[in-house]
């Protein structure tokens, strides 16, 4: 608990990318440091579901195609976590099929974003406005 106040008091915001592709790891840590936010990063989803035992990001940014244990799997594991779930998600993937954009809406993310769509500043963008 002292670690979530911690955060409050300096202000400065968690972003949780768990992605796979060390170029799209980098220029986002790149972006949300320059925005003055701290960014955890997992690369695959093991090491995501490691993370649940720390004190939850303010913002998770996740990609559904993951090495080890998939994304849905993790947002499955984030919804069942208390501390964990209600943490704002946002799917970065190119699964862009209704079939799986309708799964991570029924899992409770709040936007599923086609990586071949989007450009890294419209992301930061909108992680800023959830924030």
């Amino acid at each position: 608990m002292a670690e979530a106040q911690k955060n409050t008091a300096d202000s400065k915001k968690i972003v949780f990318v768990v992605e796979d592709d060390s170029f799209l790891v980098q220029a986002y840590q790149i972006k949300f440091e320059k925005e003055g936010m701290e960014v955890w990063v997992a690369t695959d989803g093991e090491e995501a579901l490691d993370f649940l035992k720390k004190e939850p990001p303010d913002v998770i940014l996740l990609d559904i195609m993951l090495p080890k244990v998939s994304g849905f799997s993790v947002l499955e594991a984030i919804r069942k976590d208390e501390r964990w779930k209600g943490v704002p998600v946002i799917i970065l993937s190119n699964l862009g099929q209704q079939q799986d954009i309708e799964r991570g809406k029924a899992l409770g993310v709040v936007e599923y974003i086609v990586k071949a769509n989007a450009k890294i500043n419209e992301v930061v963008e909108k992680v800023k406005k959830l924030l």
